[in-house]
C-alpha cells in the first residue's frame, strides 16, 4: 500500500470517480470551491476539520470510515486485546447478559470499583488493557439487574448504566459505531429505569458522540444533547450531575462549531458549571465524568476554535492551559493534537511535528490511529522539507501507518 492510498483526498477522488461525479459537481454539492476539491484530492491541502470531512462524506453518500480508512484500525496489533473482545461484547449486548458464564459475579461494590478502573484506562486510551475487562463487567452488571433484591434494584440499574456507557465510549473510540450505539441505548434504558440526572446525561452524551460519526446527523446530535440538558437542568446539584451536565454543553459546543454557529454560549455555561464543582454535594449515582472541570473546558474551547479554522485562536489559548492540569493521558494527547493542527494550518511544520510527538507520547494507541493525525502527517510528508521528512517525521509516518513499513 502506498502513501497516496492513505490520505483522505485520494479516497475522495476514488469514490467520486466511481460515482461518476466531476470535481465541479462535488464542489456544488458541498459548497466548497472546485479548486479546494482539487487540492484535497491531490494532497496539496489536508482535510483538517471534521466539518469538511462530514461535508465530503455526506456529498459522496459514504461514512466517515470510508474516507478515513478507520476500518483498518481494527487490525492494529497494538490494540489486538481490545478487538478480540468485541465479538463477546456483541453477544452480551444482544442477549442483554443472558449468556453462558459460570463465574461467580462480583458484588455491586466490586463492580462499581472495577468500572472506575476501566474508566481510567479508557481516559488514558489504554485499549489493550481495557478490552478484556469489558465483557465480564457487562455480564456481571446484567446479572445484578436480573437477580437483585428490590432494595438493591436501583443501584444495580445505576451500575449497569455506567458500565454500558463505558462500553459504548470504548467501542466508539475504536470505530465500532453501530455496536457502540447498541451499548449507548442500553445505558439510556438503565438511566430511564432510575430517572436520575447523571445517568440520563451520560447516556445522551454517548449517543451524541456517536452521531458525530454520521454525515447529516449533526442536528440530531445537538437535539439529543440539549434536549436532555434542558430536561435535567433544574436537578443538577451533585458532583456527578454537574460533571455529566457540563459535558452535554461541551458536546454542544463542538456540534455548533462544526455546524458553523457560535459555540461560545455552551462553553460559557460549561465554565460556569465547572466553577460549581468545589461546593457541590457528593454523588448519589455512580455515573460521573471525572474529566470535566475548568481545564477540560479550556481544552474544548481550543477544539471548538480549531473546528472554526481559527489557528491563531488555538495557539493563543494553548499557553493559558497546562497539559499537566488535564485529567488523563487522552485529554493531554488531544491538547497537543490541537496545537499540532493549528501549527500545520500556518505551515509551521516543525512546531506541528513537535506537538504531535508529544501527543503520541501521551497516548500512543489512540494518537497513532487518529484520522486527523494520519491526514496531517501524510500531508507533511508530501510538502515538508526533506530534512524533516527523513528524521522524526518519517519515523512518525511509519508508526501511524501513512507510509509502508
Amino acid at each position: 500500500m502506498t502513501a497516496e492510498d492513505l490520505f483522505i483526498g485520494q479516497r475522495v477522488k476514488g469514490i467520486r470517480k466511481r460515482r461518476g461525479i466531476t470535481q465541479q459537481v462535488l464542489a456544488d454539492r458541498t459548497g466548497l470551491s472546485r479548486g479546494a476539491i482539487a487540492k484535497y484530492e491531490s494532497g496539496e491541502r489536508p482535510v483538517d476539520s471534521r466539518r469538511t470531512l462530514l461535508t465530503l462524506a455526506g456529498a459522496l453518500g459514504v461514512t466517515l470510515g470510508d474516507l478515513t480508512g478507520h476500518e483498518l484500525d481494527k487490525f492494529d496489533p497494538s490494540t489486538a486485546g481490545f478487538h478480540t473482545a468485541v465479538p463477546d461484547l456483541e453477544t452480551i449486548l444482544w442477549a442483554q447478559g443472558n449468556v453462558t458464564d459460570t463465574r461467580p459475579p462480583r458484588t455491586l461494590d466490586q463492580l462499581a470499583a472495577d468500572a472506575q478502573r476501566a474508566t481510567k484506562l479508557r481516559n488514558d486510551c489504554d485499549y489493550a488493557a481495557l478490552g478484556p475487562m469489558l465483557g465480564p463487567m457487562l455480564t456481571d452488571a446484567y446479572r445484578h439487574v436480573r437477580d437483585a433484591e428490590r432494595e438493591h434494584a436501583e443501584r444495580a440499574w445505576d451500575v449497569l448504566g455506567t458500565v454500558a456507557y463505558g462500553v459504548a465510549s470504548a467501542l466508539r473510540a475504536r470505530g465500532y459505531h453501530a455496536l457502540a450505539w447498541t451499548a449507548a441505548q442500553e445505558a439510556e434504558r438503565a438511566a430511564n429505569q432510575i430517572g436520575a440526572a447523571a445517568p440520563l446525561a451520560a447516556a445522551a452524551f454517548s449517543r451524541g458522540q456517536i452521531m458525530l460519526s454520521r454525515p447529516g446527523a449533526l442536528p440530531a446530535a445537538l437535539a439529543t444533547t440539549m434536549g436532555t440538558a434542558e430536561r435535567i437542568a433544574a436537578e443538577v446539584r451533585t458532583v456527578g450531575e454537574i460533571e455529566t451536565y457540563g459535558m452535554l454543553h461541551l458536546q454542544a459546543s463542538i456540534v455548533t462549531a462544526i455546524m458553523g454557529t457560535d459555540p461560545e454560549p455552551h462553553l460559557i455555561e460549561a465554565a460556569e458549571q465547572a466553577g460549581r464543582l468545589a461546593d457541590a454535594k457528593p454523588n448519589t449515582s455512580v455515573a460521573r465524568n471525572e474529566s470535566f472541570g475548568p481545564a477540560n473546558v479550556a481544552l474544548w474551547r481550543m477544539s471548538a476554535a480549531m473546528e472554526r479554522r481559527e489557528p491563531g485562536r488555538v495557539l493563543a489559548l494553548a499557553p493559558t492551559l497546562s497539559a499537566a492540569d488535564l485529567p488523563s493521558e487522552g485529554r493531554r494527547a488531544q491538547y497537543f493534537v490541537e496545537i499540532g493542527k493549528a501549527h500545520a494550518m500556518r505551515k509551521n511544520y516543525r512546531d506541528s511535528l513537535y506537538a504531535l510527538l508529544r501527543a503520541e507520547h501521551a497516548a500512543p494507541q489512540h494518537v497513532r490511529t487518529m484520522p486527523p493525525v494520519r491526514e496531517l502527517v501524510g500531508h507533511m510528508m508530501r510538502t515538508a522539507k526533506r530534512d524533516l521528512t527523513t528524521g522524526d517525521l518519517g519515523k512518525l509516518a511509519h508508526r501511524v501507518g501513512v507510509v509502508p513499513t
